[in-house]
């Protein structure tokens, strides 16, 4: 069970660093991963802002989201800036709220994980056909997104488990006293 990180010090650097680090790793496996679901993974990003944002101050889970965005954009191709920005506004718009659903627990986890990737997924397709137009009959991106969001929610709580172990459940690199 992982503690909760409300009488916690704020996400220290070394923590944000290791977020980065792991966000870049997992972003860059899930091109590889994603074969054996159809070509759609989890998406890293996505948990790693989560975790961000409900260890972190604002400021620190929006950096995280700007930096794990831009390593999705630039692993996905397409328009750069397109998935950072819907990442941002999710964490953004998030963030204020991370204190009253207890991701603590796997369920509240799963649903939060998987509505914000539905939410990011769709957010990024309208930002792109609203740049680029749609891409044509016959496409729908639904089932895609609905698995991905999936793979992620069930993804996410063993990431949380992880990382909780790792940083020792506190942040690391955190002023203390």
């Amino acid at each position: 069970m992982m503690t909760s990180p409300v009488n916690q010090p704020p996400f220290g650097l070394a923590g944000f660093f290791l977020v980065a680090v792991l966000g870049l790793v997992l972003i860059a496996v899930r091109g590889a991963a994603a074969v054996w679901i159809g070509g759609v993974g989890p998406e890293a990003a996505v948990m790693l802002a989560v975790y961000a944002a409900w260890r972190s101050e604002k400021w620190a889970a929006v950096l995280a989201a700007f930096i794990l965005g831009l390593f999705r954009d630039a692993a996905g191709g397409g328009l750069l800036g397109i998935y950072q920005v819907t990442l941002i506004l999710a964490i953004w718009v998030f963030h204020p709220w991370r204190r009253r659903v207890h991701l603590e627990s796997p369920l509240p986890l799963m649903l939060c994980v998987f509505s914000l990737t539905l939410g990011v997924d769709f957010l990024a397709l309208a930002l792109r056909t609203a740049l680029s137009g749609w891409p044509g009959p016959g496409f729908n991106p639904v089932p895609d997104f609905l698995v991905s969001a999936l793979a992620s929610a069930l993804a996410a709580p063993p990431l949380f488990w992880f990382l909780e172990r790792l940083l020792g459940g506190r942040s690391v690199g955190a002023r203390h006293g």
